[in-house]
């Protein structure tokens, strides 16, 4: 497992996002949550996905203190005016194809659990309609594990036998499967 994988997940989530969604003129990580305000300030292309990771909860505790969390994703779904549909019917579009596919991504992490609880929440207010922008956002439920397990043996043995040749009087003739000897 990483070292960063934290880190790395906004980015990672970014490069499955933009590989489903090709239309998109930008698909990028933030920090945190995102706002009108940030927009102004920075500006996007349109239409554009933020991917962040807003915040993280201990989720559960397995022997040997393994413990999970539950991260709490965002893909935060910016449209402004332009040619085409209405800037809310575009948002809603792609909002559409997140929720269809997020639930269930592990994002190529064998440390990641499955997407889930992936829900919509339209951001759209007076002050988002005046400046020409439609602000839509898709969050979810992520759990990771940043444990690694030790690699050793189970310390169970698997041997084969082929009829009659079975029981103990024949445990000599048994073949080992996976084993070190």
């Amino acid at each position: 497992m990483s070292e960063t994988l934290l880190s790395d997940l906004p980015q990672t989530v970014c490069d499955e996002v933009s590989f489903f969604l090709r239309d998109l003129k930008e698909c990028k990580p933030h920090a945190g949550k995102f706002s009108l305000e940030e927009l102004k300030r920075k500006g996007m292309p349109s239409p554009s996905v933020l991917v962040s990771v807003l915040g993280a909860k201990q989720d559960t505790t397995y022997a040997g203190h393994a413990t999970s969390f539950m991260l709490q994703m965002a893909a935060y779904v910016v449209v402004k005016d332009g040619l085409g549909a209405p800037r809310d019917v575009r948002a809603a579009n792609i909002c559409q194809l997140l929720l269809s596919f997020i639930p269930g991504q592990r994002w190529r992490e064998d440390a990641i659990g499955e997407a889930r609880n992936v829900r919509m929440h339209t951001l759209v207010s007076s002050k988002t309609k005046d400046h020409a922008v439609s602000l839509w956002a898709v969050t979810w439920d992520q759990p990771i594990s940043f444990f690694q397990p030790a690699d050793n043996p189970l310390g169970a043995e698997l041997y084969v036998a082929q009829a009659p040749a079975i029981g103990s009087d024949h445990e000599g003739d048994y073949e080992e499967i996976g084993g070190q000897g």
